[in-house]
């Protein structure tokens, strides 16, 4: 395929899925990037993902920047699309390797993008990092702009950090990109990369040996954390 088709055939694919938004448009008030390399980052993740992961994705990018808004902080925001909407696809069988990461994987599968896309150096390493670490709050939060900002945008679509935002900016990210479905069918992609892959599923070894050394040591499960709605007042008006 030559690259002028694939570029308008992601365009098609873009306009198909955004429930109410196309590249170039404005969601809250944050337009969504249109680049080739934006464009091939969306296709690339809506080809091989559930929609209600790619939309958990498109929710990030639009999360994360508006935590950017409120906080005032300088930051390139192509990259913190990309690395937003590639977050997850090492979830996806089209790029999950066999003993990685999920979160290599898909870190691994953007910087091979970007270096098509001729971005390298700090630039692509912004991006790879904001992957590797997009569920790793407390190492991210000390890192660039942009990999604080994806960490802080997938902590959104969790509840997080919502008292930043206006409460009708988060009106039109759900509307936009709708959270319908996304708590069970997150839950059984990740389950089956663990059982896939059970080696790379993460742990801490302090996590380890708290567990065998520190009496009623107990930390709260992520599927008990996401069985509540952050949003179910949101969209009740």
């Amino acid at each position: 395929m030559q690259r002028s088709d694939f570029l308008s055939a992601c365009g098609a694919i873009t306009a198909a899925t955004f429930v109410g938004a196309t590249p170039g448009s404005t969601v809250a008030g944050i337009a969504i990037p249109d680049t080739p390399l934006s464009k091939e980052a969306t296709l690339a993740a809506q080809s091989s993902e559930p929609i209600e992961i790619f939309n958990h994705s498109l929710r990030t990018f639009l999360f994360a920047e508006l935590i950017a808004k409120a906080k005032d902080l300088e930051h390139d925001a192509e990259l913190v699309y990309v690395a937003a909407i590639l977050h997850d696809t090492g979830l996806s069988a089209a790029h999950m390797s066999a003993t990685e990461r999920f979160e290599v994987d898909g870190a691994n599968f953007a910087r091979e993008l970007l270096t098509r896309h001729g971005v390298t150096g700090d630039r692509a390493d912004r991006v790879w990092d904001a992957i590797s670490l997009h569920d790793s709050g407390g190492i991210a939060r000390w890192k660039q702009p942009e990999v604080m900002l994806v960490n802080a945008g997938v902590s959104a679509d969790f509840g997080s950090s919502l008292q930043l935002m206006q409460r009708n900016d988060v009106v039109a990210v759900l509307t936009t990109a709708p959270r319908n479905g996304f708590i069970p069918v997150f839950l059984d992609v990740v389950a089956s990369v663990a059982r896939r892959k059970p080696q790379a599923t993460g742990g801490c070894f302090v996590t380890d040996v708290a567990y065998r050394m520190v009496p009623g040591f107990h930390l709260e499960n992520f599927c008990d954390a996401v069985k509540q709605d952050p949003f179910a007042g949101y969209l009740t008006d």
